[in-house]
């Protein structure tokens, strides 16, 4: 890892877990192992450094997603490795702030901070949530082309909810400790693929009972 990259990493180690305005330039290059100084040579400010961050954690997941959903051409696969890819993300966020890989970070109230106080990050946390928007039109279009999904669904905001039912599954996992979200994620794959199939695919299936936890960033 270099240098640049440990900073980066260190930082948001300490802005997701004690806030931005509780953590100084001279914390992280102590934990780094390097004068603040150095940090300069780096990033410019605070300021750039958390605009880093928060570009960093996009650009791995969507990166991240990207390829796994590359690696299968079932709409149903490629659902399921999309949620895949931000529940393990989310769950390796953890492991970087030192917490139980199989509790997801909830990282809204930095995105929302961050967001809310800087327009260019405001901008790029929108453009990332569009791109993976995007991803899940593509699935569905795909899938109603080779009759894998049916038709008659408003596939904008069929693309919202399922987004919504990801990011809600990591906020309930990260503040209700009594959810354990590995064991009930074949369930919740089973309950959001029974939505979308075509009817004639359901036919000899076992079909659970919905949960509806949508709750969007």
């Amino acid at each position: 890892m270099t240098t640049k990259n440990k900073i980066i990493k260190t930082s948001l180690k300490h802005f997701i877990n004690q806030g931005y305005d509780y953590t100084s330039l001279n914390q992280i290059a102590e934990d780094v192992g390097i004068k603040k100084s150095s940090l300069y040579y780096h990033f410019k400010s605070k300021d750039d450094l958390l605009f880093e961050g928060i570009k960093l954690i996009t650009q791995e997941l969507s990166v991240s997603i990207t390829n796994n959903i590359q690696t299968n051409k079932q709409a149903r696969l490629r659902l399921e490795n999309l949620f895949e890819s931000i529940l393990d993300f989310n769950s390796n966020i953890s492991l970087l702030l030192g917490n139980n890989f199989n509790t997801p970070t909830n990282i809204n109230a930095f995105f929302q901070m961050s967001s809310n106080r800087y327009e260019n990050i405001s901008i790029m946390i929108d453009q990332f949530y569009d791109d993976i928007i995007s991803i899940i039109k593509d699935i569905i279009i795909t899938g109603q082309d080779k009759n894998e999904i049916k038709k008659n669904i408003d596939i904008e905001m069929t693309s919202i909810e399922i987004l919504s039912r990801i990011e809600g599954l990591i906020t309930l996992s990260s503040i209700y400790k009594k959810f354990d979200l590995n064991k009930i994620r074949l369930v919740l794959y089973e309950n959001l693929w029974s939505s979308l199939q075509i009817e004639e695919t359901k036919k000899n299936k076992k079909v659970y009972k919905t949960i509806n936890l949508s709750r969007i960033w």
